[in-house]
């Protein structure tokens, strides 16, 4: 058997109520995503399975929020921000967040959610229909990595203009990020008014206008032209969608983080294993069965020995382990650092997210980050708790900027 290496997948773009698709300038309108997926399949109708795509998602329920946040992982803002957005904690809804960049002293990103489920059945769906849905970004991640060229700031403003819709990403020289987004019958002039005001601040500002069609552009030369600022060029949707962007697997961006769950592929191996097995003789499945316990019976007696060194091991240091555990504890080696860390686990509320914690001989410091909804006290009620007078330590608060703490304290002699 020959097996082909793997082209690059498709780029297809879902924005509002169409299919885009690179390289053919064609678009396909549905009614619902459910729709969505029958024009999809329908188009590749004739094309051999599995067809992979990339897929940039800009339904009309997907929203970009700029926020401030703490420094982490998915982990870390889905705890800090999903009081304030619920889609974080809805597992149906995807999301993802651009890189979080220093502003000032403190940090922000550009957070990406569905404000109804759509894109996981969608995928799903397509997965079944033999379209792999490889990654997914939102339309602002794909248009942030359209410019060929960069200005010595830094600064890019990437703008796509269909009838109806438009979308715009913003990274000024001041490091503020930002998606402006126009829907609806005024959405071109909205966002060419919006481009003129920018351009007359600066008029040489680097500036992608990113066009669906003829139509679209002829409407938005009317309120800023290429020919007027040099900082300003045009193209079409069906050339941006051609480029060949840079998306790494694991950019922050992309809304199906754990896309192998997604892929048709895996359908179709599960199928073709189904039916190598259902066709393999009774004969053959008796030897296999056979062999199979041979091995397991081998593997199990490798554990066994590996268990015994193991216990051997752990009983050799059973000393050592309870001098730990009392030094943890208050013995004569050391302050309570185990009742401490269980006062901090047992009282910190979900409305703070620690970042750190330090503890040098008798001295502790915490840092961590206040969710922008919770209570003005909620840092000092939590100090309360954890360090009333009969604990036997101490702990004071610094508060910093948008919602970052600091806790300091020690142990008391």
């Amino acid at each position: 058997m020959f097996i082909s290496r793997p082209s690059e997948p498709r780029t297809v773009l879902l924005w509002g109520d169409r299919w885009w698709f690179a390289g053919t300038g064609v678009s396909s309108e549905f009614s619902d995503l459910a729709q969505a997926a029958e024009v999809l399949v329908a188009h590749y109708a004739d094309e051999p399975k599995p067809v992979r795509i990339r897929l940039i998602y800009q339904p009309d329920a997907l929203e970009t929020a700029p926020v401030a946040c703490p420094q982490g992982d998915r982990a870390t803002l889905a705890a800090a921000l999903a009081g304030d957005f619920p889609a974080l904690g809805n597992p149906q809804c995807a999301w993802s967040h651009e890189p979080v960049l220093p502003i000032g002293g403190d940090f922000a990103t550009l957070l990406h959610f569905e404000t109804a489920p759509g894109l996981i059945s969608l995928a799903t769906e397509l997965a079944r229909r033999g379209v792999a849905v490889e990654s997914v970004w939102p339309m602002a991640t794909f248009l942030h990595a359209l410019p060929t060229e960069w200005s010595d700031s830094g600064a890019v403003t990437v703008v796509a203009v269909q009838a109806q819709r438009a979308v715009a990403y913003r990274h000024p020289a001041d490091g503020v990020r930002s998606v402006p987004v126009r829907l609806g019958e005024s959405a071109v002039a909205e966002v060419g008014e919006w481009l003129g005001e920018l351009l007359t601040q600066s008029p040489e500002e680097p500036v992608l206008l990113v066009c669906a069609d003829a139509a679209t552009a002829a409407a938005l030369s009317s309120f800023v032209s290429a020919e007027d600022y040099p900082g300003v060029e045009q193209i079409t949707l069906n050339e941006a969608l051609a480029r060949p962007g840079a998306f790494p697997r694991y950019h922050p961006a992309q809304l199906l983080p754990r896309s192998p769950i997604f892929t048709a592929q895996r359908f179709l191996v599960a199928a073709s294993i189904a039916f190598l097995l259902a066709a393999a003789g009774l004969g053959v499945g008796v030897a296999r069965a056979a062999l199979a316990g041979r091995e397991a019976a081998r593997d199990q007696q490798t554990k066994l020995t590996a268990l015994r060194t193991e216990v051997a091991q752990l009983r050799e240091n059973a000393a050592e382990i309870s001098a730990l555990r009392r030094s943890l504890e208050g013995g004569a080696a050391g302050p309570p650092c185990g009742a401490l860390l269980d006062a901090v686990a047992t009282t910190v509320p979900a409305s703070i997210t620690l970042t750190s914690l330090r503890i040098e001989g008798r001295n502790v410091a915490i840092g961590g980050w206040v969710s922008p909804g919770a209570s003005p006290t909620a840092v000092e009620d939590w100090r309360s708790r954890l360090a009333p007078a009969s604990a036997p330590w101490t702990a004071t608060v610094k508060a910093g900027a948008t919602g970052a703490f600091t806790l300091t304290g020690g142990f008391r002699l």
